[in-house]
């Protein structure tokens, strides 16, 4: 395979599964800016990632969507609406012509040249962006959008809702003992690749009481090597999946037999839409995660 299919490849993956390998990491969650300030709630909104559009149905405004990102699949509604985004490119052309008011991106997934395009060519509405890296601040990135719209009950409603889910998964496994499960999370299989301390699923695997093998790579989507996690030797290994259908070879580890995640044949899918997306959902794959670290502990 050609790099440039490679490339193209990794790209269309990681965006179905919510990473990014060009990624800028802020230290707020999310960042709103107006360039005017909009006489009325928006009513016309696109969104430049899969996630967005199930965060902005949990903020009560789902049926204000005009146009989203490919792979963008949840509530069923968005799988009818026009394409404008894609892991590559944005069709800034065709957003024209929709005539939004509202554009949301996801800032860990944007090209800068690509949101400097969007502020650029969209100055007189608002254009607005999230990076959660914490559970919490997807019930922030809710409520925020709930105001935005106007649509403040149902969005503090949806957000509770989170929060208490996520306080009940720190009540059953964050504490239940003080020893850690070494987790390793694969990315993609060739090359290696896993995620460091700064992605919201290191989150997920703290709160679940494990220890999250390569947090303190520099980069949030690292490449290892083989022999590196071995050296490591995980406890159990994970990797989201497109499909629930998709099972993925494990061959890669389980044919080495001193390795901890072989002998306790903990090798687990997820599905993608349940663990890499930054909505309500991912406490699905959250769940899931949780409950095998626990098994074997």
């Amino acid at each position: 395979m050609s790099f440039q299919r490679f490339s193209t490849a990794l790209n269309a993956k990681l965006l179905r599964l919510g990473f990014f390998t060009s990624v800028s990491v802020l230290a707020s969650s999310i960042c709103l800016a107006q360039n005017k300030q909009a006489p009325h709630y928006p009513q016309r909104i696109i969104t430049v990632a899969p996630h967005l559009s199930e965060v902005v149905e949990s903020a009560g405004g789902s049926n204000r969507l005009i146009s989203v990102s490919a792979y963008s699949n949840f509530p069923d509604s968005v799988k009818q609406l026009p394409i404008t985004s894609d892991a590559r490119s944005i069709d800034l052309e065709k957003m024209k012509l929709l005539r939004p008011d509202l554009i949301i991106y996801w800032r860990g997934g944007t090209p800068e040249t690509q949101i400097e395009s969007i502020k650029k060519t969209f100055s007189s509405i608002s254009v607005m962006s999230v990076e959660p890296k914490k559970l919490t601040d997807i019930a922030n990135d809710i409520e925020t959008i709930g105001k935005l719209l106007g649509t403040e009950t149902i969005a503090k409603k949806n957000a509770e809702t989170l929060r208490s889910q996520i306080n009940d998964l720190k009540k059953r496994y964050q504490n239940k003992s003080s020893r850690k499960v070494r987790v390793f999370y694969q990315v993609w299989a060739q090359p290696l690749m896993t995620l460091n301390q700064d992605h919201l699923i290191a989150d997920i695997i703290d709160i679940c009481g494990g220890e999250q093998l390569f947090a303190k790579e520099k980069l949030l989507v690292p490449t290892v090597s083989r022999e590196a996690v071995v050296k490591a030797n995980p406890e159990i290994i994970f990797t989201a999946v497109d499909t629930k259908q998709m099972k993925t070879d494990w061959s890669m580890w389980s044919s080495i037999p001193q390795l901890a995640a072989t002998q306790k044949k903990a090798f687990f899918d997820i599905d993608g839409d349940m663990i890499s997306r930054p909505s309500s959902r991912i406490m699905q794959g959250a769940e899931k995660i949780c409950s095998e670290i626990d098994k074997i502990r």
